[in-house]
């Protein structure tokens, strides 16, 4: 801790040595007897002033929330010492907010006392937030000396973001072998009636269709859809984040992103996620209750990371974009690294779906003939930019009025390509 001298200590010894000084210049005993009351207040005060054996603490009720929950933290002081009175303040993450007298308290703590006071937090952003450190302010007798300190006391909470719920997902390209809600187009058993066929040996006698049969004097069976899975790449552009009137676009990446992981994973899908920017990470595809978590934990460290160095998909491992792969991209569409990536999948014959995070409608276009030149030709070099990418076979659609919206637009029109090379 670091001592300092209060206002009070100065005045004190101002007003005692001028009285001192005049008493003794001016030969006037009334003078030195003022003084007397503020030497032995200095005296006594300073005489036991120590560096204090104080300690704070902060603990969370909860290490996970989400969005919206309120959250409480409780701040402990700890005195080994006589009596002593303390100020104590902790910091929060931009993603947390409180009332600013909630943050900091005031009280006198006694020897091997401890006191704690519970601040509640609003939690207004997903991401790993954290409460502390926490900054303690230490009085010594008579407020004449000040210690001041920040223990660097934190506790981790991990927000989760609030996303919408998708009522209709994206038809896959192919389907996988385990059971899923997709109908295959392959013919097997299954309920999604298929087409009729002669019987052959080996056919169940269950799937016979008698209407058929009595009709054509010759066995005949049904044939059906199977229900199976897909696998779902979840690809998110995080060279760079713009700031929006209505949030960021890494903030709509993860939204999206977490919205169609969710959907996905709730009708069986296998999906993976790829972190394509300065760090590029991955998570291979998979389904079930833990893949959910670990998606979530994912998410939660998805940033923007600036980097120089030129990337594409080759630095991604094979089992990162399994075959046949629907890729769902959210990109605002402003790092060439990122265009090249999604125009390098869908030339590899991946089915790719892009979801432009960046609303033109949300970018001003500034004052002056030159700032509405600039515009339109930024706007131009956008057009330009998806027209390639609907070269390469990505299919494109702005993110303007949430990701249901455009992930609805896709989804009217959703081809079936090639299958990837």
């Amino acid at each position: 801790m670091t001592a300092s001298a209060t206002p009070k200590l100065v005045t004190f010894v101002v007003l005692a040595g001028l009285a001192l000084l005049g008493g003794i210049a001016l030969g006037q005993p009334e003078l030195v007897v003022v003084a007397a009351p503020l030497v032995i207040s200095l005296v006594l005060g300073l005489g036991n002033t120590h560096l204090p054996a104080s300690t704070a603490k902060v603990e969370t009720d909860v290490d996970r929330c989400i969005e919206g929950d309120v959250v409480e933290a409780t701040v402990t002081l700890t005195s080994f010492e006589t009596p002593v009175e303390m100020e104590v303040a902790i910091g929060i993450s931009p993603g947390l907010s409180a009332e600013p007298t909630a943050r900091s308290s005031t009280g006198m703590v006694g020897d091997g006392e401890q006191r704690s006071r519970i601040v509640p937090l609003q939690v207004i952003h997903w991401g790993v937030q954290s409460v502390g450190p926490i900054a303690l302010r230490v009085h010594g007798p008579c407020r004449f000396i000040t210690f001041e300190g920040v223990v660097e006391e934190r506790e981790t909470v991990k927000v989760f973001p609030v996303y919408e719920r998708l009522m209709q997902g994206l038809p896959p390209a192919d389907t996988q072998l385990h059971t899923g809600d997709h109908v295959a187009r392959a013919l097997a058993d299954g309920i999604e009636f298929g087409t009729v066929r002669p019987f052959t040996y080996g056919d169940s006698v269950r799937r016979v269709n008698w209407r058929v049969t009595s009709r054509t004097q010759e066995l005949h069976v049904n044939l059906a859809h199977p229900e199976r899975n897909s696998d779902v790449v979840l690809f998110l552009d995080t060279f760079t984040d713009a700031e929006l009137a209505t949030g960021s676009t890494l903030d709509i990446t993860v939204r999206g992103a977490t919205a169609v992981a969710q959907h996905h994973l709730r009708h069986h899908d296998r999906v993976g996620l790829v972190s394509f920017g300065g760090n590029a990470r991955w998570l291979t595809a998979a389904m079930g209750r833990s893949h959910t978590y670990r998606i979530a934990e994912f998410l939660l460290d998805v940033n923007a990371t600036f980097s120089y160095a030129w990337k594409d998909i080759k630095l991604l491992p094979h089992g990162a974009l399994p075959s046949g792969a629907l890729v769902v991209a959210f990109s605002p569409l402003i790092d060439e690294r990122a265009i090249r990536a999604l125009a390098d999948l869908g030339e590899r014959g991946f089915p790719v779906i892009a979801v432009d995070t960046l609303s033109e409608d949300e970018v001003a276009s500034g004052r002056g003939r030159e700032a509405q030149i600039a515009f339109r030709a930024w706007k131009l070099q956008r057009e330009m930019q998806r027209a390639r990418l609907g070269a390469a076979g990505v299919m494109i659609h702005s993110g303007a009025g949430g990701v249901h919206v455009a992930l609805r637009a896709l989804s009217s029109l959703r081809h079936s390509p090639k299958a990837p090379r």
